[in-house]
Order: structure tokens, then sequence, then C-alpha cells
């Protein structure tokens, strides 16, 4: 699963980066440390212009049948998001692209369980797959996504067996654009020499703590 990660982008970096045009900016802070049922910075395709837009969106789908908030799923398995009925809708036309410098995972051991970052070899900024839906209660609307994971890569499995799906720079336009059959082909693993793993302080597991001391590897803390 992915259940915690960090950006610590600012707002002009993520709209160079995912190339979006000038237009309404979201209320945004860089965050080390960001948590299920949280709002965070997500990029997606406006309903209407079609334009890429940045928004704040709440970690944790609320599908738009749902009569109240419910269990808000944080998490979209890759071999079932096409046909599940809680996100199969979504899948279909409203997938999400959540901008990220890291994401955390815990490898299984004893407590307290030893947190690992994960980042781009080359630095960028990493593209996690997402669905996003716009659910209205009381006249109220709350628009929410999940991140899309599959299985880990030979990399990254000895520390947790799911990983989310990252979107390559250059499948960006397929994911947004393409019918599902073509985007459900770029829910695979992320190539083995992608990703750089290191181990982290256990300050991260603490929903509370944020800085840029959570991403410091402890062999240097």
């Amino acid at each position: 699963m992915c259940g915690r990660f960090a950006n610590t982008l600012s707002l002009e970096q993520m709209r160079q980066a995912f190339h979006i045009a000038a237009g309404p900016t979201p209320d945004w802070m860089p965050s080390w440390n960001i948590a299920p049922r949280q709002p965070t910075a997500v990029v997606r395709r406006h309903p209407v212009s079609h334009d890429l837009r940045l928004d704040l969106l709440l970690w944790g789908l609320v599908p738009n049948w749902a009569h109240d908030m419910g269990r808000q799923p944080i998490n979209a398995r890759a071999e079932t998001v096409a046909t599940s009925g809680m996100f199969r809708a979504a899948f279909r036309s409203r997938r999400c692209l959540v901008p990220a410098t890291a994401y955390y995972e815990w490898q299984a051991g004893p407590p307290p369980r030893q947190p690992w970052a994960f980042a781009r070899q080359d630095g960028q900024p990493l593209a996690l797959a997402a669905i996003w839906e716009s659910w209205e209660y009381e006249g109220d609307i709350l628009r929410s996504f999940a991140i899309v994971t599959t299985q880990a890569n030979a990399a990254t499995r000895a520390i947790h067996d799911r990983m989310p799906v990252l979107i390559a720079d250059q499948d960006r336009d397929i994911w947004f654009n393409a019918p599902p059959a073509i985007a459900e082909q770029l829910l695979a693993p992320a190539p083995v020499d992608m990703l750089r793993a290191w181990r982290v302080g256990t300050r991260v597991n603490k929903v509370g703590h944020d800085g840029p001391d959570l991403l410091v590897p402890v062999d240097e803390a």
C-alpha cells in the first residue's frame, strides 16, 4: 500500500514539472509527512476545459454515489481498479496524478517498524497514479482521491510487497486522456533502476511530525 508520502515542492515547481498553465492557485504548504484524510496537491484534468489544473483534494476516496463518507479507501489496487464498483467510474474518466518528492513504506518486524523512503534516482518529482471523485452532500462538494498501487518491483519487494503506480513523464498524456483499456497498461511496477531507497528515522511514524529531518537517512542523523 501507500500510506504516507512527502511533497516538498512549491506551487511554481509543480506547475513547471507537470506543465500546468497559470490559473487558480490552491492554498498549498509543502509537507514531509502527508497522511490519509489530509488535503494535498493533485494534478487533474478539468472536466469542462480539459486543461490540467492543480487543486487540493482530500486523500481518501468518497464515491459520488455514497450516502455518507464511509471508509474512504486511500489506495486502489491496480489489479481491480478498472472493474471494482468502488473505483471503475473514476478510473474511466477521472484519473489524476499526485506530485510527490518521496513516499514511505514500513518494513515488517517488531515495533517500532523501520520506515524507508523512496525517491527517483534522478531527483525529479514522482507522479503517483490516482483517481478522484466528487461527492455532494447537503449542498457542499467534497473532492477526494485514492492512489493506485501495484505489486512491488524486485528492488523494493524486500521492504514491502506493494508500491504506488508511478507514471513516467512520457506517459502522462496517456494516463489523462487514453481510454481505460490503454491506461490500464500503465499499471505496472516501476523499473527497478528508477528509485533509490534509504532508511529514515521513526519520527515519521507519527502523523503530527513534519519537517526536512524526516527524510534524513538514519546513518546521517
